[in-house]
């Protein structure tokens, strides 16, 4: 991961990619943002995932979005880091 993928977690059910994207978009270029969905019931799992065009601007997402209310929902947002996922 060069820096500008971002994983959000504590999203509400009711947001959409589209509007991770918009919230986005105010902190740089978003190159894809999804929410994740239950493949059976296809109801949010309560996450996503946000590509950045750079890595200044998921930086800047993430220290601008991190901690706040987004659909009622205080959201955290961290950087993926494919390591990190095999030191637990």
């Amino acid at each position: 991961n060069p820096g500008d993928n971002l994983f959000i977690t504590g999203l509400s059910g009711r947001t959409t990619s589209a509007e991770l994207e918009e919230l986005f978009n105010k902190y740089g270029k978003v190159q894809k943002a999804e929410v994740m969905y239950d493949p059976h019931s296809r109801e949010s799992r309560g996450f996503g995932f946000i590509r950045m065009n750079s890595t200044e601007d998921a930086d800047r997402a993430k220290t601008s979005v991190s901690g706040t209310e987004v659909d009622g929902r205080v959201v955290t947002v961290e950087k993926v880091c494919k390591i990190c996922q095999f030191k637990n």
